[in-house]
Order: C-alpha cells, then structure tokens, then sequence
C-alpha cells in the first residue's frame, strides 16, 4: 500500500522499552501514533527517517521533574530546550510537594515563595483547582508531555498556611478533601518534601491518613523523605538506633503501608561521605518492603551532584520564621554547633556546596559559581557565616549544588549500586531556568549518560534495561497512558540514538549521539537543532 503512514522511520534497531532484546524493525507512524512495527522494508510514508546504524526507543519519561513553574510561560519550550535535546518527551511535575495548583487567594503568595527556585520569572495563578490548572496549560499548548502530581506542601498551605504543627482534625479532613478533588480532577498522584516548608511539619500521622486517600483513588504517593543523610536533626534519638536516612525510608513504607498506596521515593541518594556506607541498608530494608506487599520502587540521577535550595540543609525549627530566626545571634550561636557537628559527622565539607544562583539578589551575583569555602574567602568571614550570608540575603531563594551525592569523583560504589538496582527509575531532579550561569549537569545529560557511561562502558546493565527504566518503567510507577513504549496504539514519542556515541556533552552542552526526537509523529529535535514551531505536546490527566 503506498503512502499508508505519515512518517516512516527505517532501518534501525527498535529496542521497544519493555527490556526484550532489540529487533531489526521499520516504524509505522500515523496520526500522532505509533501504527505499525513491520519488517524492515515493508512500509512506506508520505516522510521517511532513515535509522540505520541507530538506536530507535521510545521517547523518555522524566519521572522526577520541576518544570511546573516553566510551563505556563510561552517560551517554556526554549527555556526546556536541553531537556528535549536529551531524549525527554515526557515529564512529571509536582515533585517535593510543591505544584502549580490547588491554591487559594491568601496561599498563592505562600505558594510563589516555597517555588522560588523553581520559577523563571513572575506570573498570575490564573487557576485555583488543579482542574482549572490543566485547562489553562493545555489552552496555551506545552512542548512536551506532562503529568502533574498535587503537591502536599501546596495543599497544605492552601488549607493551613504554613503552620508549624499537625492538622486540627478539621484541617485533616479539609487535606484529605483537596487530595481527593486534585485526583479526580486529573493529577496522577500526591507528593511531599518532607525536607521543605511547609511539608518538614507534617507528622506521620497525616502522611498515612493522606496515604489512604490516595490509595482508595488509584494513585501514587511521591515523596522526598526528611533525610538522606546518616545523622539529621529530624529523628531522636539522634545517635541511638537505626542511622536516619534509613528510619526515613522506614516512615514512609509504613505510612504507605497504613494507608495502602503505591509509594515512589523520590531521588534515592546518600549524603556525605560518612552516609554512603548505609546504601546497602537502605536498598535492603525498600527490597524488605515489596517482599512484605508494599508496592514501592525508587528514582535517581547518575550525578553525585545535585540542586536544591540553600535552606534544604537548615533545621524545621531554624525554617519556621526563618526570617527572624536566620537573624537572631541566639539562633545562630546554636545552629553553628549543629552545623559543626553535623558536617563532621557527615563528611560534608564547605567547598561541596556551590551557588548556582543567588536568588536574584545583585550583590550575591558575583558568588554564583563559587563554594562556600570560597565565597568565605572573598568574603573575609568563615564558611557559616557565608553560608547564613547568602541564606540570608537570597530570604532562603538561592539554588545551591550539592556534592557527596552518593559519591564522588574518586568513589562511585553507592551511585552504581543505585542505578544498577531493577526498582531504580532513572530521573533528572533538574532546576532548569534562565536565571543563574551555572546549572545541573542532569539538566543536559542525564539519559545519554546513563546510556553511554552506565550501560555501554560500565556494563551496570543491558542497554534494553536502560531503556525500559527510562521509559515504560516510569510511565507504569505514574499511570501515564499511552507512553513508555513503542508499540502499535502508543503516543509517537521516539528518541533515534547512536549506541556506540551516546553520551553527555561538556558543561551546559548538547548531549552527543542523541540523532532525533520524534513527538506525536513530528520531529521535534535533529541532530541538536530544534524545531519548535508549535507545541507538539500534551497534557496528560489520570483517569
């Protein structure tokens, strides 16, 4: 039959993101989907893409986004460029308990300082329910595929500000209302950062009774736990017992278990030297969970570096009135012993964390790029006083990298047995706006490097098993329909990769080996160069 598809793509080797090996096969593109999987020559299309010598897989699923504060922006699709460039044709936004709805009047100030880090620039909450939310994005049209979670921090604020303390049983019942309502109204699941504001006050109880709504929904629950780290200063006793990142992973298995819902632990890392020999305690006590019938599995970064806020590293009772307190000489006399402490015992050091961006704030423009121990130095004061400098100045806004990330430069052994590990989705946790010089490598690199570096010259595992950890390994832990696979009936979201140079670029640069990007059957990336003459995406919503 001549001309029967829109878009022909030929010659290559599918590997279709289910883990089966690889198959000679052409790609029947009709409509947006993905029509046919024929032997090679057995097509033909009105536009054909010639895949020889290429990798053809579907394209990837960004489990752990924080684009939300991008996509209502008419250039959002610039401003994301290196994510589409990197494979990416699907995002899932609304991590670490923040998102772009539902919020209120009163909370949508709450709301714009809790994302800070997260925006590229101002602009009106044209929406309160999430339903409002979805209608207003998919108007404007999206460069990718989103799914968006409820944020747990942002529902919160909209139904208790920011307080410092467990739900009213009133409050309790107005959180599980809002869960339920941003469900049925198309968000995919709930999410909390148990590290941030105001989600660091929110006590087990509530998690699970959260959890319940959740699972009585469908859903699942996504979260950034209360420590990564061996010692914190969110469980006592501090010294006594089980080391906190693992009494962190304990709390939300056993709040998911007491509410019944999938759970998904969000960027599994270790920080500090002196944390990355608990990695195989963690991964034992999540293998531990499944084996007792919690349906958890987990995502990460192939980076030992990652971004945050300045103020993820600060106590819950340094962030409630973190304005007054970051000033009070009491506060701060008995947060540098903590910090002492803390960084000892850790093995963290000062020149670990860098300022990508300082918030806006003129005068902290020239630190961006710089360590702490290095702004310290051009400063003239020590370390902590340059680090409550800058939280201080940016009102707690600044974008920091952290080192340590379950390795270094000299001892990958935690990151490696992460990404080896089958429950592992692979994930960038990138912050990608215009503001700063200096941004997460994930943000350009991520899948290429986990095709390249971890899968072809490592050998962690089989390129098939790269693929489906980044594509229908994903998209089943979210419920994302139609996506994750390359197959007949599925999205026409492709990524034409060349396995034998796949790999990140240098700093801020184009991945290498990344030949094209297919989305809804238009190629939305060649060879590097964009094509974004329309929105090619969509917004995808739970059923």
């Amino acid at each position: 039959m001549t001309d029967e598809f829109d878009l022909v793509v030929r010659g290559g080797d599918v590997i279709d993101g289910t883990g089966r090996p690889r198959f000679a096969a052409d790609v029947g593109i009709k409509e947006g989907q993905v029509a046919a999987l024929t032997v090679p020559g057995a097509i033909t299309g009105k536009a054909t893409l010639d895949a020889r010598g290429l990798v053809v897989a579907p394209g990837f699923v960004d489990i752990h986004s924080h684009a939300d504060w991008l996509l209502p922006l008419d250039d959002h699709g610039e401003i994301l460029a290196p994510m589409l460039r990197q494979g990416v044709t699907s995002l899932v936004v609304g991590n670490c308990g923040h998102s772009l709805a539902p919020v209120t009047e009163d909370s949508t100030r709450l709301a714009d300082v809790s994302s800070e880090i997260l925006r590229d620039r101002a602009f009106p909450y044209a929406w309160r329910s999430t339903a409002e939310m979805l209608d207003a994005i998919e108007a404007r049209g999206v460069a990718f595929n989103v799914a968006f979670l409820a944020g747990h921090g942002t529902i919160r604020q909209s139904v208790m500000g920011n307080a410092p303390r467990a739900p009213a049983p009133d409050e309790l019942d107005a959180l599980r209302r809002a869960t339920r309502d941003a469900l049925r109204e198309g968000a995919f699941g709930l999410s909390a950062g148990l590290a941030y504001k105001p989600g660091v006050f929110a006590p087990s109880d509530e998690l699970a009774s959260l959890c319940n709504v959740v699972a009585e929904e469908g859903a699942i629950f996504t979260v950034h736990g209360r420590a990564y780290v061996w010692i914190s200063p969110f469980y006592k006793p501090m010294l006594l017992g089980a080391p906190h990142n693992v009494r962190s992973v304990d709390e939300l298995v056993i709040a998911a278990k007491r509410g019944g819902a999938r759970l998904q632990l969000s960027h599994q890392i270790f920080i500090g030297r002196r944390t990355w020999r608990t990695y195989p305690t963690v991964l034992r006590r999540i293998e531990e969970a499944v084996a007792s019938g919690v349906d958890v599995a987990f995502d990460a970064f192939p980076y030992t570096v990652g971004n945050t806020t300045i103020n993820a590293i600060l106590p819950a009772w340094v962030l409630d009135h973190f304005e007054e307190r970051i000033r009070d000489p009491k506060v701060l006399a008995r947060l540098r012993r903590e910090f002492a402490m803390f960084r000892l015992a850790l093995g963290l050091d000062w020149s670990d964390i860098t300022v990508t961006w300082g918030g806006g704030k003129a005068s902290l423009e020239p630190l961006e790029g710089l360590d702490i121990a290095a702004i310290a130095r051009r400063l003239g004061v020590s370390p902590f006083d340059a680090y409550v400098h800058v939280s201080r100045e940016s009102s707690g806004a600044a974008r920091v990298l952290i080192g340590t990330y379950s390795g270094d430069d000299t001892d990958e052994e935690p990151l490696r047995a992460v990404l080896s590990h089958r429950l592992c989705a692979f994930e960038t946790d990138a912050i990608l706006t215009r503001r700063g010089r200096f941004h997460n490598p994930a943000s350009f690199g991520t899948f290429p490097r986990v095709l390249g570096r971890y899968s072809r010259d490592l050998g962690l595992f089989s390129l098939e098993e790269a693929v489906r950890r980044m594509t229908s390994f994903p998209a089943e832990r979210v419920g994302l329909p139609g996506v994750g696979r390359l197959a007949p009936g599925h999205a026409a979201d492709l990524v034409l990769f060349d396995p034998l140079r796949v790999g990140e670029g240098g700093p801020n640069a184009p991945p290498v080996g990344i030949d094209k990007v297919v989305l809804g059957g238009h190629v939305v990336v060649d060879r590097g160069a964009m094509r974004l003459d329309r929105p090619r995406g969509r917004v995808l919503r739970r059923r």
